[in-house]
């Protein structure tokens, strides 16, 4: 009898220790799958937005008066156009002007002009909204020309 209580403690502690063991390979796992699961979301992101770029250029004339550019995104209308172009602009001198924005096709085709007005004293960066008219849908392998 004392083999048999013995025999029963020892299986039951054998069991303990196997739904640890289970609860803490399935833990793991669920971390690693997690893990892989944020890379593949993160890669997936990062092609879209490789693919989906649009090419922003400024001209020489403006690189001339100290302007360069920074960062660069696309936004949609309330229609859901993406037609909003959100610039990041920088300047070592004061420049109050009035930028003309144009943006063309893939095929180097024209689809839209707009206007873009900077007030800014040397030395400084800020972003600028330049919004498109709505049927100006900037597109994968756009570009935009600030003069």
């Amino acid at each position: 009898m004392r083999v048999l209580v013995v025999l029963l403690i020892a299986l039951l502690g054998s069991c303990q220790r196997a739904k640890e063991g289970a609860k803490e390979a399935l833990n793991t796992g669920g971390e690693i799958a997690g893990k892989a699961a944020s890379e593949v979301i993160e890669g997936v992101k990062t092609g879209v937005e490789e693919t989906w770029s649009v090419n922003v250029r400024i001209s020489p004339e403006l690189m001339a008066k100290g302007v360069a550019l920074g960062k660069v995104s696309v936004e949609s209308d309330s229609l859901g156009n993406d037609n909003m172009l959100v610039v990041y602009l920088t300047n070592e001198h004061a420049l109050r002007d009035t930028l003309g924005v144009l943006a063309f096709d893939k095929d180097s085709l024209e689809m839209g002009r707009a206007a873009v007005v900077v007030d800014a004293p040397g030395g400084t960066g800020a972003y600028y909204e330049v919004r498109f008219p709505a049927r100006t849908d900037l597109e994968r392998k756009s570009t935009v020309f600030i003069r």
